[in-house]
């Protein structure tokens, strides 16, 4: 009987881009859990990243969204207290200028807010009340 552990073949012929901040990290976390596990029990180390994975994924969601929204306020307030008042095609246009803009600064803060993101799903896995609530409602 060959005991062949698969995840060794997954992770190293996967062809990812290891400019992606997220993907780097998954496949850095499933290396050091396969090599720790030694192919014994992959299944629940492959289950426990790709957890993490989702949890981390769903928090940089809210933390971008977030930074985009504070971003995007922030601007508009400007704007019309400058103005003083805009019209419904004035706004339109501001929100969409508004959103391409917040997103290109969320995007150019992408490494920090993963770094960030990994740092709070550690914290939130010490308060299990607090994870279930910040990954479920927020």
């Amino acid at each position: 009987m060959v005991y062949v552990c698969w995840a060794w073949v997954v992770v190293s012929e996967i062809d990812v881009d290891v400019e992606d901040e997220l993907i780097r990290a998954m496949r850095e976390e499933l290396e050091g859990v396969v090599a720790k596990e030694l192919c014994d029990s992959v299944s629940a180390g492959v289950t426990g990243v790709l957890v993490a994975s989702v949890r981390i994924q769903r928090l940089y969601f809210v933390i971008r969204a977030t930074i985009m929204g504070l971003m995007s306020a922030l601007i508009t307030f400007i704007v019309v207290w400058y103005l003083g008042m805009i019209d419904v095609a004035e706004a339109v246009f501001l929100g969409i200028f508004v959103f391409v803009v917040s997103l290109v600064v969320s995007r150019l803060f992408d490494k920090q807010i993963v770094r960030v993101s990994k740092k709070i799903v550690t914290f939130l896995n010490k308060h299990r009340r607090l994870r279930t609530f910040v990954l479920k409602n927020l």
